[in-house]
């Protein structure tokens, strides 16, 4: 089996280089306004660098910070002000709030995802940090939420702007949408890593397999493209849930969408962002493909 490569560097391209349009620009615009990364807090050491992320995230993103500790009931005590109290201290310029709702965790979240730049989240919470397996909160969340789910995995996220970026690519909508994310979220200098792997391939195919996978990265990649940021097309033999996770580990984020080519309606979460999800080394971003592209599939 192969694995090939082909970079693409804004600074070299032969076409002009046009500024990033997407649906993650549009809370930059002037006049429009501005939905708050919102952050789910139980005050567990992973939601602290759920936090700290999040609130990186939304200084550069100008737009607000929303931090939510879901409670059971009203005995369980309230937590957003410590978290507040974190974020003043490292970002004092930047507006933030918090709340306290009565509710559960998934079901707070995914309703403040109805008017969310992006929800971020601790990959496990209070009571679940010995678990092997993703918290049942992050994962209903991921599978649920109408914006980007951002979950924190490792001890590494830091609120600095990603540099190396993975996504997930399989040419469907969820996956173009997991590329515009990563490019809004970008560093200056920063590469994206736009990956696709494969493991079969369909029975009439006469082409060697690089040339499948690479038309299926250039149609992703469409002509996208942000200055001073290179974009790597790889594609790799494997399992996506084997290849995913080795990837990751070199990564400061990895995007995915959350339906991939084997979805279809109904669907919440495909076969990839699980694995992506469950086994990831670094912050995992869930992306779903806009409404009127994905009610086509």
């Amino acid at each position: 089996m192969v694995s090939c490569s082909m970079r693409y560097s804004s600074l070299s391209l032969m076409a002009p280089v046009s500024p990033l349009v997407g649906p993650y620009t549009e809370v930059m615009s002037e006049g429009t306004p501005s939905r708050p990364v919102v952050v789910g807090y139980d005050s567990s050491e992973m939601a602290g660098r759920a936090v700290t992320w999040a609130a990186g995230a939304a200084e550069r993103m100008g737009v607000p910070l929303r931090v939510i500790a879901a409670r059971e009931n009203d005995a369980q005590p309230v937590r957003s002000a410590e978290a507040l109290d974190a974020v003043r201290r490292t970002h004092p310029d930047l507006p933030a709030s918090g709340e306290d709702p009565v509710g559960t965790g998934a079901g707070v979240m995914v309703r403040a995802g109805d008017d969310a730049t992006m929800l971020v989240m601790g990959n496990r919470g209070r009571g679940r940090i010995t678990s092997a397996f993703l918290g049942t909160v992050s994962m209903t969340t991921a599978q649920h939420a109408a914006c980007p789910v951002v979950i924190i995995h490792g001890d590494t996220a830091t609120d600095a702007a990603p540099r190396s970026i993975v996504v997930g690519a399989d040419g469907s909508a969820s996956s173009t949408a997991a590329l515009d994310f990563a490019l809004s979220l970008v560093a200056a200098g920063g590469t994206i890593t736009l990956l696709l792997c494969w493991s079969t391939m369909p029975q009439d195919s006469t082409d060697p397999v690089p040339a499948v996978a690479y038309a299926m990265l250039e149609q992703t990649l469409a002509g996208r493209s942000k200055p001073g940021v290179g974009i790597d097309l790889v594609a790799r033999p494997g399992h996506p849930r084997n290849v995913l996770v080795t990837a990751s580990e070199t990564a400061d984020l990895m995007v995915v969408g959350r339906r991939g080519q084997e979805g279809f309606k109904g669907l919440k979460l495909g076969t990839v962002a699980q694995h992506a999800l469950m086994g990831a080394r670094c912050p995992v971003a869930v992306v779903t493909a806009p409404p009127a592209v994905t009610e086509q599939r």
